[in-house]
């Protein structure tokens, strides 16, 4: 049979004739699809969207990309290409084609013709499948739970929507805000004391509900706007991520928003209202009078406030401002794009391959898209490794440990492995000369994680004197006499004290003791009284022991010098004849003989710390003023209770403290050390510049240890700490 035709040629030949090229049908694309406008590109040119309302995805094209879908419907391979390449002026080739026919086909937007479609998607599904094991990690580590589907009275409230003077509203919110910051200026000192007095049970119950009124407004406040807009809202619900529930409002459909104004409108709305009533909450707390009102105007000021700015604002997890940023640089799907170019950077830098960009992007934003992808895996690991302690520490013991071994392993080591198996995969590829240079790189920093270079322990102490004594009264009493001196030898009298019910109570007792004697004086001659006067100097010998007892709590008021010394920190509002109560204060007696220093160091840093060894310490106050000493002693056990105020972070100093775990049931007064820190005793070869007690960094020269050796401790008494069951 032939093929083709013959004609007669030139000089009497016969020329074949080349058979039609075979045409090459396309795959028909599914009929549910929506193509439509979206904002152009960067570089001014048209772009499109193409939306997938089964699974709700969205996927943007280009002008070429367009142009093939829009001639795509009963055209072959070939044919497409001329027609596309005669209507514009484009220049297509099939190798274009081919790129959009498989792009489609990864995103399942071909139609399923043929036994071959099928038996592909089924496999793809297959694929796909979980195990039960993987079903159960997926869902603990991330799940929605969708409560309402508001989109019905969210139509029904639109024509308001448009209505409202969205410019206006923002003006009178930014007074509002302005007038109560600038109040909130005035009574500053209250406010921060409202924020320490409010750490209590009660008070975080009160945040906590003050957090769920927040974020319900936010989420309404992210409907309320794309409702304005146009976009549908399909559910709003609570997600969790391993098992920490945050509210969340579907708006996916906000791509299909062409103008980018629009979308990030929607994206920052949560974010203005939840400012918006932080701003209204602090000029109400203002205003209004003390009760539970002002309180709860307090609560949604500081966590409405403070949140935002530090957990929705933040581009590098999928809050409001990553939604934010990426319509501010119109980069849909940020993250995985910039971790994309992150990926490569890292592959062409360590390892020298030469892949290709995933996208081409100008030299400034790709290097300031890469730097953001680094920057997010490092904010992502702390904050997973915060999660994966909070879910250890929320469950008991033995499966807190599972869950935080899961979560570590599937945010952080997953990831990790996957790139990994492409570098060993791909080891070939690395140069004989970039292997050497990787192996000099790894056993340099074996070197300095196994040398031990590291010396140096720091930590925070006081500056006082080595004699100091706060003097006060044993027990209420009235002041007779007070100082008119400031220096005082050993058993000087510093202050006369008195009680009148202790000399009520003396001369009771003496009065019973001679009545008692005179009674024992009357039975002289009486032939019973032998046994009446046992029992009555029984009596007066307890009376007159009672009023010995008087005497010498009365000898305590008198309150003496212990040691010679200077007599500083007198309540000015100390005076002859005032009441005070025991164990308050009333000045400080202080030898400026001899000033010493009391460091506290962290339990890891204590087997490195010998007495003897040198030591700088510096006034915190001024960084400036150092001086040498040595240690004198270390406690064997852990300091609970810090011995000044000034120590105190929550009254400005370097040690941060909790409060005391209650007892019994009831609380207990006074904050604890919350660290395990140890006291060291300084003492200094030449005081500091100053004769009052200061807060001090101190400087240890201990003995070398490696980052290595260090790391292993440190984990090695987590574990021994941890392990008991």
């Amino acid at each position: 049979m032939s093929t083709g035709s013959s004609v007669p040629a030139a000089g009497g030949r016969i020329q074949l004739k080349a058979p039609p090229p075979k045409k090459q049908p396309l795959p028909p694309i599914r009929d549910e699809l929506i193509l439509f406008p979206a904002a152009p590109n960067e570089d001014g040119t048209p772009a499109w969207m193409i939306q997938d309302p089964v699974t709700n995805r969205f996927f943007r094209i280009g002008w070429l990309d367009f142009e093939l879908l829009v001639n795509w419907a009963d055209n072959d391979l070939a044919t497409l290409v001329r027609t596309v390449n005669q209507q514009t002026p484009l220049n297509v080739t099939p190798d274009d084609v081919r790129a959009l026919t498989k792009f489609l086909g990864d995103n399942q937007l071909l139609r399923i013709t043929g036994k071959a479609d099928v038996a592909k998607a089924l496999a793809r599904a297959d694929s796909m499948k979980r195990s039960f094991f993987e079903s159960l990690l997926h869902n603990y580590l991330f799940f929605r739970l969708p409560l309402v589907r508001p989109q019905t009275w969210l139509a029904a409230i639109r024509p308001f929507l448009l209505r409202l003077n969205m410019p206006l509203v923002g003006l009178v919110v930014m007074a509002i805000t302005l007038l109560g910051i600038f109040l909130v200026s005035r009574q500053w000192d209250q406010f921060t004391h409202t924020l320490v007095d409010n750490m209590t049970w009660k008070g975080l119950l009160g945040y906590g509900v003050a957090l769920l009124f927040a974020k319900t407004l936010h989420e309404l406040g992210h409907a309320l706007a794309a409702t304005r807009y146009g976009v549908r809202v399909a559910h709003m619900g609570v997600a969790f991520l391993v098992m920490l529930p945050m509210l969340y409002t579907d708006t996916g459909e906000s791509w299909r928003l062409r103008n980018s104004r629009q979308r990030l409108a929607i994206a920052s709305a949560g974010i203005a209202v939840e400012l918006a009533l932080a701003g209204i909450a602090t000029l109400a707390w203002t205003l209004a009078p003390d009760g539970a009102f002002r309180n709860g105007m307090f609560f949604l000021a500081t966590t409405s406030w403070v949140l935002t700015v530090a957990i929705n604002a933040s581009p590098f997890m999928r809050f409001d401002g990553y939604f934010i940023t990426s319509d501010l640089l119109d980069l849909p799907n940020l993250h995985e794009r910039s971790t994309a170019l992150a990926k490569v950077w890292l592959r062409r830098t360590l390892l020298g391959f030469q892949d290709r960009w995933p996208e081409v992007f100008p030299e400034p934003k790709r290097r300031a898209l890469i730097a953001f992808a680094l920057v997010t895996w490092v904010y992502r690991l702390v904050v997973f490794l915060g999660i994966a302690l909070l879910v250890y520490y929320f469950f008991f013991k033995v499966l807190g440990i599972l869950l935080m071994v899961l979560e570590l392993a599937w945010f952080i080591g997953r990831p990790v492995m996957k790139e990994l198996e492409v570098w060993k995969k791909r080891r070939a590829e690395i140069t004989s000369r970039r292997k050497i240079w990787l192996l000099a790189v790894l056993l340099a920093g074996l070197v300095l994680l196994l040398i031990p270079f590291s010396s140096r322990v720091t930590g925070y102490g006081w500056y006082h004197a080595q004699e100091q004594q706060s003097i006060h009264a044993p027990f209420p009493a009235q002041i007779v006499s007070m100082p008119t001196q400031r220096e005082f030898k050993a058993g000087d009298v510093l202050f006369v004290l008195d009680s009148s019910i202790l000399g009520i109570a003396q001369d009771k007792s003496r009065q019973l003791a001679q009545a008692r004697e005179a009674q024992i004086a009357g039975l002289l001659g009486l032939p019973d009284g032998e046994a009446q006067r046992q029992s009555l100097n029984s009596q007066k010998a307890y009376y007159e022991a009672e009023q010995k007892l008087s005497e010498d709590e009365r000898e305590r008021l008198t309150l003496r010098a212990p040691f010679a010394g200077e007599l500083r920190d007198i309540d000015p509002a100390l005076a002859p004849g005032v009441w005070v109560k025991p164990r308050e204060s009333l000045a400080v007696l202080v030898d400026q003989r001899q000033w010493v220093v009391d460091a506290f160091i962290e339990e890891a840093h204590l087997g490195r710390l010998q007495v003897g060894q040198p030591v700088r310490a510096g006034l915190m106050a001024d960084p400036r003023t150092w001086t040498d000493g040595r240690i004198e002693a270390i406690d064997v056990s852990r300091t609970l209770v810090l011995p000044d105020p000034m120590l105190d972070a929550t009254h400005g100093g370097p040690i941060a403290t909790v409060a005391s775990p209650p007892k019994d049931g009831q609380m207990q007064q006074g904050p604890v050390v919350r660290d395990a820190l140890f006291r060291i005793r300084i003492v200094l070869d030449e005081p500091l510049p100053t004769q009052q007690a200061a807060t001090v960094r101190v400087r240890i020269e201990g003995e070398a240890e490696s980052v290595a050796a260090g790391v292993f401790r440190k984990v090695a008494s987590v574990f021994i700490r941890e392990s008991g069951f």
